[in-house]
């Protein structure tokens, strides 16, 4: 008899069996279809939503001057949206008086809201914003892009002046997003805030400063570097760390630390804002004037061979189709260099005059007593080629002095004397100039060239090339390099290494020292420098038989001081044809300040190229019509910051004997006042104000910094203004200069770091 029970269970095993089979086939087909056929698509999909391992860029550090104070900082870009629709579940009550407040706001300030806007953002009329956001506010749309750009931080605060902006976020609906692009491949600075890259001070100073800017290298974005940000981008750049950005169906989108990135280290320079400032204005000053096509100086501290002012310049096209001079650069077309100052080598000319008489007073082979002849003709031959004098003077004696030689730039004096040192053995006179460092390279930045002198076993040698080697041709100079030679002879001797970085410095504190360092402490005697000396006053400040300056340098003289220095002209080589056929000239000046004491070399030099300028009186052009006329700008300037006149001298009857005291750090003051029997002393220290009263005296009331609100700065000069600020963490801008009259963020608001604020001062 068949059994139905036992084989229907047998049966429905089967099934059970079979279909589970069936699914687990499936399953396992559906996973070998994501795995290899669909993986594209799920991972396109996974990386919408999720990217593991993204790159979170360090914020770059930033470049100080001599007493700490900003020089280039990253200011971050920034998107703005508006969000016409308060929802708060909390609360909704609060929700429906939020709303109705921001549609009474909108209604009533529209227009003024879209007039700012355009004024802020002229790419876009009034019209335009006024339209779409009439449309975003009846549609009570979410996350209106307020700007279809990104904006700086200063656009930002003139944004928040705005009506209904001014109310704040709550109110307006405004919020911000820094700009940021997430990228996964670690290549490709991913998760990087856009940043631009500012000099608080314009262009000056740039070529040296360096560059920073994204570029395309094999289809991988990269960083390009030049100046002191290559330099040092070991410590500007920072540590990267890493995240992972998750993204929801809605498109908001949050990135998750894991490891935070570490800020770049700060480098604090040598460099002078002021003395920059001044050497900027005074050579392009000149170069306007004389519509040349470019110059250059370099200002150093004769004690410490610190660099206090860098500028290069170089002739462009403004909008109006004007002459402009602008800070140079590589963007800047048909320039040899962005850094002539450290990076282009040319012929010198007469500046090398000096290096040429060191020399022979050092090795011994001539006094300050010789003399060679003074030809009556300005062009005489030695060795087969015709030398010539464009400043000759008959001193009636018919010889000529070392120191005359100088004085009038005399290159046929100079040959005579070269020949009677050197003649028999050019070799020692070239072992001389490598002695005195003339073909180092002090890196200062590594595009920095190294100098280059023609020696006597090289095939460039000739039986000419010591003749003009005496004058400045035959070698190839830096700027960089003449201005340590000549800091040397002002230094008596002492030959410092040049320095344009003091300290690196995390959250400001050094970190790392570059101390001063003296190269050679007796290059030459102190009597040869003396002599040397000597002799370049009297380029400046000697007369003739007459009893008028005529020194080629006479254009430097300066009522304040002695100057020290030497003219320079030297024709320029035709890169064309390789000739001097008159394509152009390099004019320098070269000296120190004041020549008695001195505290300042510097070096001045511009360029005229014929090619650019058909002007008739080209010949007339040379170091001391051009550069020395910037030089004693720049050292009646400099000098000047430095003059303290009679505290009696500058009463006046309807005035207050008292001065005032701005307000800020008053250690300085009290110390001042107490100097000149004013009161202050120990009592007037740490921070405050001091006011005159009527009593004919000061009170002072105290007002210790914290670091954790934003201070107010107003009254205060640059100094202790960005100090305090710098301290709550605040990256500054200034615009103008004296007093601080107003600040962009509110005193009393939280400080929080990075934070950009702007400062504006007046005299």
């Amino acid at each position: 008899m068949f059994d139905f029970r036992p084989n229907s269970i047998f049966r429905f095993n089967i099934l059970v069996v079979f279909a589970f089979t069936t699914m687990a086939l499936v399953i396992i087909g559906n996973t070998v279809s994501t795995m290899f056929k669909d993986r594209e698509i799920w991972t396109a999909i996974k990386n919408r939503y999720i990217q593991d391992s993204i790159v979170l860029q360090p914020e770059r550090g930033r470049i100080l001057d001599d007493k700490g104070g900003l020089i280039v900082s990253s200011l971050p870009y920034y998107r703005l949206r508006i969000d016409f629709k308060y929802i708060n579940k909390d609360n909704p009550e609060d929700a429906k008086k939020v709303n109705e407040m921001r549609d009474s706001l909108w209604k009533a300030d529209m227009n003024e809201v879209c007039e700012g806007l355009h004024n802020i953002f002229p790419s876009e009329s009034a019209e335009s914003f006024k339209k779409r956001l009439t449309r975003g506010f009846e549609k009570k749309e979410r996350y209106l892009r307020l700007y279809r750009g990104k904006i700086s931080y200063t656009q930002y605060n003139r944004l928040m002046q705005l009506p209904i902006f001014r109310m704040g976020s709550k109110y307006s609906g405004l919020f911000v997003e820094k700009d940021q692009n997430f990228v996964k491949d670690k290549k490709k600075l991913a998760n990087r805030v856009k940043t631009d890259r500012k000099n608080i001070f314009g262009d000056i100073g740039l070529s040296t400063f360096g560059i920073v800017r994204e570029t395309v290298k094999d289809d991988e974005l990269a960083m390009e570097l030049n100046g002191l940000e290559k330099k040092y981008n070991g410590y500007l750049e920072g540590t990267p760390g890493m995240g992972r950005k998750e993204t929801n169906r809605k498109g908001n989108s949050i990135t998750k630390v894991n490891v935070a990135p570490k800020a770049g280290m700060d480098i604090q320079t040598t460099i002078d804002t002021d003395m920059l400032d001044i050497c900027e204005n005074a050579l392009k000053k000149v170069l306007l004037e004389k519509s040349l096509p470019a110059g250059w100086a370099i200002l150093m501290e004769t004690k410490t061979g610190d660099i206090k002012a860098i500028v290069n310049l170089t002739k462009s096209t403004g909008i109006n189709g004007n002459a402009i001079y602008l800070e140079t650069t590589d963007n800047i077309p048909n320039n040899p260099t962005p850094n002539h100052a450290l990076c282009r080598m040319m012929e010198p000319g007469s500046i090398f005059k000096t290096i040429a008489v060191t020399a022979m007073l050092a090795d011994g082979k001539v006094t300050v007593q010789d003399s060679v002849k003074a030809y009556a003709s300005k062009a005489c031959a030695f060795n087969g080629k015709v030398i010539r004098d464009e400043m000759y003077r008959d001193n009636g004696t018919g010889k000529y002095s070392m120191g005359e030689v100088l004085k009038y730039s005399s290159n046929i004096g100079m040959v005579q004397y070269i020949k009677k040192a050197y003649e028999t053995c050019p070799e020692e006179y070239t072992n001389t100039l490598k002695r005195f460092g003339l073909t180092d390279n002090y890196k200062l930045i590594e595009s920095e060239v190294t100098p280059y002198i023609t020696t006597p076993d090289s095939k460039r040698w000739s039986k000419q090339s010591l003749n003009s080697m005496s004058y400045g041709y035959a070698v190839q100079m830096t700027g960089i390099n003449m201005l340590v030679f000549y800091n040397t002879i002002a230094n008596g001797g002492v030959q410092m290494q040049p320095r344009i970085v003091k300290a690196v410095l995390k959250d400001g504190e050094i970190v790392e020292e570059f101390p001063t360092k003296v190269i050679n402490d007796s290059l030459f005697s102190k009597k040869t420098a003396d002599e040397v000396t000597e002799m370049l006053i009297n380029v400046v400040e000697g007369k003739g038989k007459d009893g008028r300056y005529d020194g080629t340098g006479k254009r430097a003289r300066s009522g304040m001081m002695k100057v020290a220095g030497k003219t320079g002209t030297a024709d320029l080589i035709n890169p064309k044809n390789g000739k001097y056929d008159g394509f152009g000239k390099m004019m320098s000046f070269c000296g120190f300040f004041p020549a008695d004491n001195p505290q300042y070399t510097l070096l001045v030099q511009t360029i005229y190229e014929a090619a650019q300028d058909n002007r008739e009186e080209k010949t007339k052009l040379g170091g001391g019509s051009t550069s020395a006329i910037v030089f004693k700008e720049i050292a009646d300037k400099v000098m000047s910051k430095k003059l303290r006149g009679n505290v009696e001298t500058a009463k006046e009857s309807d005035n207050p004997a008292l001065p005032a005291v701005k307000k800020g750090n008053l250690d300085n003051a009290g110390t001042v006042l107490a100097g000149m029997g004013m009161g202050g002393g120990e009592s007037v220290t740490g921070w405050g104000k001091m006011s005159r009263d009527k009593d004919n005296g000061y009170s002072c009331s105290h007002n210790e910094p914290r670091t954790d609100i934003v201070p107010n700065v107003t009254g205060m000069g640059a100094r202790d203004a960005v100090f305090l600020l710098q301290n709550c963490k605040l990256e500054v801008v200034l615009n103008g200069y004296g007093t601080v009259i107003s600040q962009s963020i509110h005193p009393g608001s939280i400080a929080r770091e990075g934070d950009v604020i702007t400062l504006t001062l007046r005299p």
